[in-house]
């Protein structure tokens, strides 16, 4: 489809591949809950899986002024069966912007990936509009802690041989 768009006298063209497909690889059950665990929240949205594979599931919080606060995400692999999809709000991000409680976890959407295959996913329905409401909490009760994972600590050391190239580079044309 090709959306044809003027704004402020500047025109322009935008492109969109709208792809239908009837299969449904999971259902939402309505069910959700929240956790304050390690130091972070975490909200749990649960579904009947279908088909296993690899979901990427998206919701975003607000704060109770209704302010935007954070994307949630969840990437991970999913066994059929009735399933539990951890989103995860870091504590830190709560402590450091102090949002207004309670949070609304809302506008879910969700789909499996499927790789090397067009369309490359199936789409779960979307949950629209407000999903789950959080308790109120205090900030102090959130870890001040830096994130930490293995991709994290994978991407440091990635990042860490570039510099350590980059400077042998560098040493090597005189720059300093």
């Amino acid at each position: 489809m090709l959306v044809f768009v003027k704004a402020d006298g500047k025109e322009g063209v935008a492109h969109f591949d709208v792809i239908y497909t009837d299969e449904t690889p999971a259902t939402w059950i309505n069910s959700a809950r929240e956790a304050q665990e390690s130091g972070s929240l975490n909200f749990y949205l649960k579904a009947q899986v279908r088909v296993p594979g690899r979901y990427v599931v998206t919701g975003r919080i607000d704060d109770a002024r209704g302010q935007p606060f954070a994307l949630l995400t969840f990437n991970e692999e999913v066994k059929a069966g009735e399933q539990e999809f951890k989103l995860h709000l870091f504590g830190a991000l709560i402590r450091d912007k102090r949002p207004a409680f309670p949070l609304k976890l809302r506008d879910v959407e969700a789909f499996l990936l499927i790789p090397d295959k067009f369309p490359d996913r199936l789409m779960m329905p979307r949950r629209a509009g407000i999903v789950h409401t959080s308790g109120s909490y205090s900030a102090e009760s959130f870890s001040p802690a830096e994130w930490s994972s293995e991709e994290r600590e994978r991407h440091l050391a990635e990042y860490g041989r570039d510099v350590s190239t980059a400077r042998i580079e560098l040493e090597r044309l005189g720059v300093r």
